[in-house]
């Protein structure tokens, strides 16, 4: 479960590289590939400075998108959710 203010990181194991479009991730570990659309690619990235929460994403989100917050929060969960359940962030 992903909490709004718990901080999460991209996992040491992971690389990534740009593709039009978004990125593709590979999973050192199980030599999985993961393929993210742009949106989740931008979440990527902003994971990869510092730790960040939920909430902190959706605020850069809003400001890069001119969205209100809380309109792309239940996304950054879901991303989050998917990215936290496959391993990619720790």
């Amino acid at each position: 479960m992903i909490a709004v203010h718990n901080m999460y990181s991209r996992a040491d194991d992971v690389v990534s590289c740009e593709l039009e479009g978004g990125s593709a991730l590979l999973d050192l570990n199980t030599s999985t590939y993961f393929r993210l659309n742009e949106t989740a690619n931008y979440i990527w990235e902003l994971l990869g400075d510092e730790p960040k929460s939920a909430d902190d994403i959706a605020q850069d989100l809003a400001a890069a998108y001119s969205i209100e917050k809380n309109v792309c929060l239940p996304d950054v969960i879901a991303i989050l959710t998917e990215l936290n359940s496959a391993k990619l962030t720790s």
